[in-house]
């Protein structure tokens, strides 16, 4: 069989072969990774928020893009001067608060008439109280180590995504011109598929992430709890990252419920369910017409990209497993139900 019999083979080559020289660089400069990502996914928040207000506010395509910009980088900006500095106040108090939590086994006063489930409770915790340490000790070192390339990264994504934002429009119509005249309408259709698909997901994950902070934060601040933003800004990191996130979400938000005796425990629980139940239904509906990434390709991805890329690698396995996904049904899948 000629590989290069046919213009889906052609594009199908040179898309991996591009995929390849991406990934090398990106083993070999760190930094260039990292901006990327952070670029990719800011510009696609940028370019959805843009969309909503060409769709409902009806102006044009540069001034959406210009005030979604705006309304990006100003969130950003309240989130460095306001929620980030607080929840960073709070942080090292909460870590002391669930640790001294975890030696007092508080919650052994209102379960000892329930020994079954006391006894399970307390298997997750000596399960999960060496993980939460582990898990400080490593955000800490992580900060310690990545702050100054963090500020690198910062600036030139943020020049990435205004530069790439603006003139999004021009490098999707000249991205096919990287490819043969043979192949660029297949190439085309590849890269329009992929970059409708990507959009969606990553503004829905977003979009999901947001909901359930804010809604972990109005809990506590209805409850009259402490912790509200720290537990509300892991929150929404966590669920940055589809499926895998939510576990390390609970962490935290079950052993900080301990403390709040059987009912709290309870209502917390219940609380996290709906919303995530709530979240879920969301991204159906928003995806209803798009490509859908099996959970179990999605798991590997994110643990893939997160063991070889870092941490920054985490948010990568999204954008890798639509990749993959659009890669598969362009390319792949025709060349396979061939008889």
């Amino acid at each position: 069989m000629n590989l290069l019999s046919s213009p889906r083979r052609q594009a199908m080559i040179l898309v991996a072969l591009y995929l390849a020289i991406f990934l090398i660089l990106s083993l070999l400069l760190r930094n260039f990774f990292n901006t990327i990502v952070v670029t990719i996914i800011s510009v696609m928040i940028v370019d959805a928020v843009a969309g909503f207000f060409r769709k409902y506010m009806k102006i044009s395509l540069r001034k959406s893009i210009v005030i979604a910009m705006i309304t990006y980088f100003l969130l950003i900006a309240i989130g460095l001067v306001f929620l980030i500095p607080a929840t960073f106040s709070q942080f090292n108090s909460f870590y002391k608060f669930l640790v001294d939590l975890l030696d007092k086994r508080v919650w052994e006063q209102y379960l000892k008439d329930n020994p079954k489930l006391l006894e399970n409770i307390n298997s997750i915790v000596d399960f999960l109280k060496p993980k939460l340490t582990d898990l400080f000790n490593y955000f800490l070192e992580q900060i310690a180590t990545f702050t100054p390339q963090a500020i690198l990264v910062a600036f030139f994504s943020i020049l990435g995504t205004i530069y790439v934002s603006l003139y999004l429009s021009d490098l999707e119509h000249h991205a096919p011109m990287l490819f043969p005249k043979s192949c660029r309408d297949q190439a085309r259709l590849f890269l329009l598929d992929l970059g409708q698909n990507m959009r969606r997901f990553i503004a829905v994950i977003v979009i999901n992430a947001l909901l359930v902070g804010i809604s972990f934060g109005v809990l506590f601040k209805i409850m009259n709890l402490k912790y509200g933003i720290v537990i509300a800004f892991w929150a929404f990191v966590t669920n940055l990252i589809p499926i895998v996130g939510v576990l390390f979400e609970y962490i935290p938000v079950f052993i900080f419920s301990l403390s709040l005796g059987l009912e709290g425990l309870l209502w917390i629980t219940v609380f996290t369910v709906l919303i995530h139940v709530g979240v879920f239904v969301l991204f159906l509906n928003v995806m209803k017409g798009y490509t859908r990434i099996n959970p179990v390709i999605l798991i590997f991805s994110i643990l893939i990209t997160g063991e070889v890329f870092g941490p920054v690698g985490i948010f990568f396995g999204v954008p890798l497993a639509m990749f993959l996904i659009v890669y598969w049904r362009r390319f792949l899948q025709p060349e396979f139900e061939k008889e």
